[in-house]
């Protein structure tokens, strides 16, 4: 301590919980005499179990005092311990003690001035819990730490949000409680898709209008953060057309997103809206509009590109034999198909494999507990009871992917019978959304979800997306917003849980249990 006590260089004091009031401020005292401001670093380092009863005391004795000191917390080493023949942390605890600490200063009126984390931006697997959910059975996959276990890139996103959420509600004028401000923990569930190689979100982000947000950036990163890898954008999305793949790209390029979690799903295949999304199905045109979304986008390989219209007078084989090239070239990793007839889908399949070439694994429909009278775009598709019917008998080769899952606002209150009255003094596109989804059988449908949502305690709107979770096909669930609370809203339809007879309800009517 002496020896300490005549160096220039600010010193870092680490306190645990053996550490006394009395002999903390004594130290304190030793090492800088003079009260400089900086010169002391408290690093404050209990465990999540202890820092709530241990800390308090040191911190008012410190204030108390007088004493300049910097306050900082390291949520790590209190939280470590071993697990099959590993040393590794648990992140929410190692969460739970931060958002614990800034609640104690919160309490003495005094701050926290920094963080100590042992953190990488390489995909290991040495602390368990996260966003990705990493438990002690994935300790040894990549490991490979020397010496203490770090957050990888989510896990330290994760720890990043949580303590800006915290410090954001803590030192304002309301004094929240900081345990209040972690966003809600939520249960991302992940499938597959035949031939991909790595789990897709049920939940995926479609990026529609990812264009008109203020800051893209923070919203993705917040998507990321919670666990959602999946991202769906389109050569045709944005003003001007692209832009969104080129907000998509720029992100995982300044984040350095790892390739091998994330999955891209893009689209080509289609014009904009001035020419009716009139598809432009040629071998060139196709080939012209990958290659500029992984211009924009800023990678080499797409993981699942999607021919956004079809053209039924060009052959499945011409089309089929360019997918597969694609496929074989390495730049796209598999290929479906977004509003094609169920029958020109299963003919490009049966082809693909009686070629042995690489067949369309996913179709990209409109999906919703709300029912279209018809298509609800020029030559869009939606989801009948043979199109379901048959992706259920092939769920292990065929994904679907669902869009306008909440009928374009429908399922969360938007319009009413009167709005059907006055339809045809609307806008084209809100005319269009009207007839299609503002029908008798949809407005019973979704009084049921609200019945449903009331019972439940949830909202409404995550009754229709957990509904077609849990539908029996492979099925992933589009959600574009521009808006960070409505996404973490509907993160919610992974923890709202429907029996079989609940679906049957929902959708057909009839009788159900008393609620």
């Amino acid at each position: 301590v002496e020896y300490f006590r005549g160096l220039y260089n600010p010193l870092g004091v680490k306190v645990g919980p053996g550490t006394t009031s009395d002999v903390l401020v004594k130290l304190v005292n030793r090492l800088n005499p003079d009260n400089e401001p900086g010169k002391v670093i408290l690093i404050t380092r209990f465990g999540a179990a202890k820092v709530s009863k241990d800390l308090p005391p040191l911190v008012k004795a410190v204030r108390d005092a007088g004493l300049k000191v910097i306050w900082t917390c390291d949520p790590m080493h209190g939280n470590t311990y071993k697990a099959n023949g590993f040393k590794t942390r648990d992140f929410e605890k190692v969460v739970k003690e931060i958002l614990n600490t800034v609640n104690v200063h919160v309490e003495c009126g005094t701050r926290l001035n920094g963080l100590h984390l042992e953190m990488t931006g390489e995909d290991v697997t040495e602390c368990v819990g996260g966003p990705e959910n990493l438990t002690e059975k994935d300790l040894p996959r990549c490991f490979t730490s020397a010496c203490d276990p770090r957050l990888n890139f989510q896990q330290a996103m994760g720890v990043a949000f949580a303590t800006g959420y915290a410090l954001r509600a803590s030192y304002n004028e309301r004094k929240e409680n900081a345990l209040t401000c972690l966003p809600k923990k939520t249960n991302v569930q992940y499938g597959k898709v035949f031939g991909l190689g790595k789990p897709v979100s049920k939940l995926v982000f479609g990026t529609l209008f990812l264009h008109k947000v203020a800051q893209p950036f923070e919203l993705l990163d917040h998507i990321w953060a919670s666990g959602v890898n999946a991202f769906d954008t389109a050569t045709i999305y944005g003003s001007p057309e692209g832009k969104c793949e080129e907000i998509l790209g720029a992100w995982i390029k300044s984040r350095n997103i790892n390739l091998h979690q994330l999955v891209v799903i893009t689209k080509g295949g289609c014009s904009g809206a001035d020419s009716k999304w009139a598809p432009r199905m040629s071998s060139a045109q196709v080939v012209q509009d990958l290659n500029g979304s992984l211009t924009r986008l800023g990678i080499q390989k797409v993981d699942i590109y999607l021919l956004h219209r079809d053209d039924p007078t060009i052959p499945v084989k011409e089309i089929v034999d360019t997918m597969s090239g694609l496929v074989k070239q390495g730049k796209i990793g598999t290929w479906g198909v977004s509003n094609w007839s169920l029958e020109r889908f299963k003919k490009a399949v049966t082809y693909a494999k009686a070629s042995g070439l690489a067949a369309p694994v996913a179709d990209s429909t409109q999906a919703s507990l709300a029912k279209p009278a018809g298509p609800v775009w020029p030559g869009t598709t939606f989801m009948g009871p043979k199109r379901e019917a048959f992706y259920s008998d092939n769920k292990s080769d065929v994904s679907v992917f669902a869009w306008e899952t909440l009928a374009k606002g429908f399922m969360t209150g938007k319009w009413t019978k009167e709005d059907v009255k006055n339809a045809d003094e609307k806008p084209y596109r809100e005319r269009t959304l009207i007839k299609a989804y503002c029908t008798e059988a949809n407005f019973k449908r979704r009084t049921r979800a609200e019945l449903l949502a009331k019972t439940k305690g949830v909202s409404i709107h995550t009754v229709a997306l957990a509904y077609l979770m849990q539908l029996q096909c492979e099925m992933f669930v589009l959600v574009g917003t521009s808006k960070l609370k409505h996404f973490s809203s509907n993160l919610g339809a992974f923890d709202v849980s429907l029996s079989q007879k609940e679906c049957e309800w929902l959708r057909d009517g009839g009788e159900l249990h008393a609620m």
